[in-house]
This record gives structure tokens, sequence and C-alpha cells, in this order.
């Protein structure tokens, strides 16, 4: 469970966010400053240690509550759904290009340093993240083609958006305990 809560925190100012934002636009203001208050109550410690996602969370969140609050930006106000899916996204690929999968970061907190260099749990670490990294692609298309799945079927949109992120944190859960429990045998 200790696990599950961490993954809950690193991803609490975004589901912060999703709850909170939405017309009019001080919602939207608002929820900004919620998700990027959250973060650094937070993240504080993660971002002392360079987490990839606290870093990306607090870069989105600070910069959109300057364009949306103070510049009142037209087009990030109405992109806002599609910029927020697409940074999370470019958060876990950035991580899994740069060779430092941001699932490797928290995973080190759980597990003894004797296993951090090992084969297994680096691969574990890469293929966690690449799970969230196509999860966020999907909610990232859910994005891009809203109107389209609105017209399909209302529940569409938000089961891809949102849905998906409780997914991988049930996935992430399950392949960690997977793993564990194949290691010990």
């Amino acid at each position: 469970m200790h696990d599950l809560l961490k993954i809950l925190l690193g991803f609490l100012p975004w589901i912060l966010f999703g709850i909170l934002a939405g017309p009019p636009l001080t919602r939207l203001e608002a929820a900004l400053a919620v998700a990027l208050a959250a973060t650094l109550a937070l993240g504080f410690n993660q971002l002392r240690k360079g987490y990839f996602l606290t870093w990306g969370s607090l870069l989105f969140f600070s910069v959109s509550l300057i364009l949306v609050a103070f510049l009142k930006n037209l087009w990030v106000i109405e992109h806002m759904d599609l910029l927020a899916r697409a940074t999370l996204a470019a958060i876990a690929w950035g991580s899994i290009i740069a060779g430092r999968p941001f699932t490797l970061q928290y995973a080190r907190e759980s597990v003894p340093e004797a296993l951090w260099q090992t084969p297994g749990f680096i691969h574990t670490s890469f293929f966690i993240s690449i799970v969230w990294g196509i999860i966020f692609l999907l909610a990232l298309g859910a994005s891009l083609f809203r109107p389209h799945l609105d017209q399909l079927a209302g529940w569409l949109y938000p089961l891809l958006a949102t849905g998906t992120m409780f997914l991988g944190i049930i996935f992430t859960q399950w392949y960690v305990h997977r793993v564990r429990r194949a290691r010990q045998t």
C-alpha cells in the first residue's frame, strides 16, 4: 500500500487540477494555483532530488498560471486540457529517452540500494514508465479527439482522459507486486 500512496502523491497535483479546472476562468486559475501549491508542498523533497515528474509539474503549473491568470492568454486557456496531457506525456517519454525513467526515482524509495543497478530493477522501471507513457499518449489522443468522442458517447472522453490514470496506478501497483513475488521465489 505504501507504493500506491507514493504514486498517488506524485500525481495528486494533476488529479487536483483535473478535478478543479473548468469554466469559468476563475475556476481554471484557482485549479492552477492549487496544483502549483500542491506540487510545492508535497514535492519539496522530490524537487531537491531532481524528480522528473515533480519538476515537470512545477514548470507546467507555474508557466500556465502566469499565462492564464496574469497574461490571460486565450490560446493557452482554450487548449489547457491538451497542454496538460502533452506535458505528462513529455515528462514520461523525455525521462525514458534520457535513460532515467521517472518511475525509477520513486522505486528507489522502497527498494534496497543494492538492487538499484541490477538489470531487473532498471528494466522494471523502464517498462512501467513506458506503460505510463502510453497511458499519457492515450489521454492526449482523447484530448485531441474530444469533440468526436463526445459525439460518440459522453462517457468515452472521461474514461480515456482520466480513467487511464487510475488504470496506470493500479497497473503499477500490480506489476511491482508481481516482480517482488517473482524475486522472492
